[in-house]
């Protein structure tokens, strides 16, 4: 019988055929969308680590009331050293404000920062350290995607 349809194989064949283009097209549109979100992370992260180091930069070098009482938030802090140890997990990364980040690319970013003494040649504790080297690090999901390090100096 010769009519003028496809036999089963031929259909198949152009089914196999098809699949290949259509994936050969879709790979690059998902590649480049998996890209997108991660430069808006990356970009986000930075932007995050830049804000929290400037917000340090911006206290006194020493507690201008030579006293941690009352001292208990961000809100309240009144010197450099104030931020050692501060840390935002997932979902709560704020601004200054206090208000949170709620932007799509921040989902599972976390925040933190160290602030340490660095003493120079001669000098040690009890001294008081003539720097502080303030670091701050975005993580996404664990792994670190920003980490900033800047000197400040006691010129006081």
């Amino acid at each position: 019988m010769s009519g003028g349809g496809f036999t089963l194989l031929e259909a198949l064949l152009a089914s196999v055929v098809l699949a290949i283009v259509v994936g050969a097209i879709v790979v690059p549109f998902t590649a480049g969308a998996g890209n997108t979100a991660h430069d808006a992370r990356m970009t986000l992260a930075v932007n995050l680590a830049q804000d929290l180091i400037e917000e340090i930069l911006s206290k006194p070098f020493s507690d201008p009331d030579g006293t941690e009482t009352g001292e208990t938030g961000r809100s309240k802090w009144d010197d450099m050293d104030d931020y050692n140890g501060y840390t935002e997990a997932e979902g709560t990364i704020a601004g200054f404000d206090g208000a949170v980040v709620n932007d799509p690319a921040a989902t599972a970013l976390t925040r933190s920062a160290i602030v340490e003494g660095v003493y120079v040649s001669g000098q040690g504790p009890p001294d008081p350290a003539t720097f502080l080297r303030i670091t701050v690090e975005v993580r996404y999901h664990g792994q670190e995607l920003v980490k900033f390090s800047r000197l400040a100096y006691a010129n006081e």
